[in-house]
C-alpha cells in the first residue's frame, strides 16, 4: 500500500506550462530597466520597485550603472506569471554599450 499523502504533495506543486524569453532592446532612456523592474515587482520577485534615477534598481547592480543612471551590462531575471515562466533580458540602450546586446 502506498502513502497517498506523499503523492498528493508532489502533485500539488504547480509547474509552469510554458516558458517565454523576452529581450528588451530599445534606445537609451526608453524605459527598458523600468519595465523590467515593474514586471519583477508585480510578480513578487522583488519587494521594492527601484528607480533608475534614484540608483536603486535590482537589475542595474554595478556601481557605475547606478552612478550614471544607465545600463552598461545586459542582465537577466526570471519570474513566473500565470503558469508561464518568463525570462527577461534587460539590455543597454546607449550605443557605446551595444556590444552587450
Amino acid at each position: 500500500m502506498e502513502n497517498t499523502s506523499e503523492k498528493k504533495d508532489k502533485n500539488s506543486v504547480k509547474k509552469p506550462l510554458k516558458h517565454i524569453c523576452i529581450g528588451l532592446v530599445a534606445h537609451v532612456d526608453a524605459g527598458k530597466t523600468t519595465l523590467s523592474e515593474g514586471m519583477l515587482y508585480l510578480s513578487g520577485q522583488i519587494r521594492n520597485m527601484g528607480r533608475v534615477d534614484h540608483g536603486d534598481t535590482f537589475l542595474d547592480s554595478y556601481e557605475t550603472e547606478r552612478e550614471r543612471g544607465l545600463t552598461i551590462f545586459s542582465k537577466q531575471a526570471e519570474f513566473i506569471w500565470n503558469d508561464t515562466s518568463i525570462t527577461i533580458l534587460d539590455t543597454p540602450g546607449h550605443v557605446d554599450f551595444s556590444a552587450e546586446m
